[in-house]
């Protein structure tokens, strides 16, 4: 398996610190989407691997994307596969919040403290984000797979598509009112991809005649 980045996502990834209201705060922000970020795909192996497949190649760029090696998956293969990642994002949410609410975490070090909660909200929006019905997040290609089986490959395509463009619509609306460049960026970055991929005539390569 490889693992492919760039200067982008190291940027976004690092942006996200300009949330925090101090270093250390900015810090456990970075340090927190990134550990989330390899749960999440840490859980995509292991689901992959409980199928007896694996991955090839992880490709961390903007939402990022996966090839997967083996055979193309079943429906609910597809379905578990996709879902694992925020799903595991979703129990550390869980998890996190649980332990806030139980313990008397004021008596803890301050340090301690702020970066359980600082993780517990991280995870809460990598989960949010993850299965928002935007290709190609994974809620997107859930989506998609879903529409597949009701009106075909081509059309469920397209129709995902158009959701994905409304809901980072939205995001980016969200991202201007929180004042949070970085889900302005990305609404932006994954809807001009969609937009250029996927309803954009492709341009025929030109034939030339002798």
């Amino acid at each position: 398996m490889t693992v492919h980045t760039n200067l982008e996502a190291t940027a976004i990834i690092l942006a996200t610190g300009f949330a925090g209201h101090s270093l250390l705060e900015a810090a456990l922000i970075i340090a927190s989407f990134a550990l989330g970020t390899g749960l999440h795909l840490a859980c995509h192996l292991g689901v992959a691997a409980a199928f007896g497949k694996g991955i090839d190649r992880m490709i961390l760029t903007r939402a990022g994307r996966i090839d997967y090696s083996g055979a193309p998956p079943g429906f609910a293969e597809n379905i578990l596969r996709t879902g694992a990642g925020a799903t595991m994002n979703a129990l550390c949410a869980v998890v996190g919040y649980a332990l806030l609410a139980a313990l008397d975490v004021d008596t803890w070090p301050s340090v301690a403290a702020l970066a359980l909660r600082t993780f517990a909200r991280c995870s809460l929006i990598l989960t949010i984000i993850n299965f928002l019905p935007a290709v190609p997040l994974d809620g997107g290609l859930i989506l998609r797979s879903v529409l597949e089986r009701v009106v075909g490959e081509a059309r469920a395509m397209r129709a995902a598509v158009i959701v994905s463009m409304v809901v980072m619509a939205a995001m980016a609306i969200v991202g201007v009112v929180l004042v949070q460049p970085v889900l302005i960026y990305v609404a932006a970055a994954i809807t001009y991809d969609n937009w250029r991929k996927h309803l954009v005539p492709q341009r025929q390569p030109r034939t030339i005649l002798r």
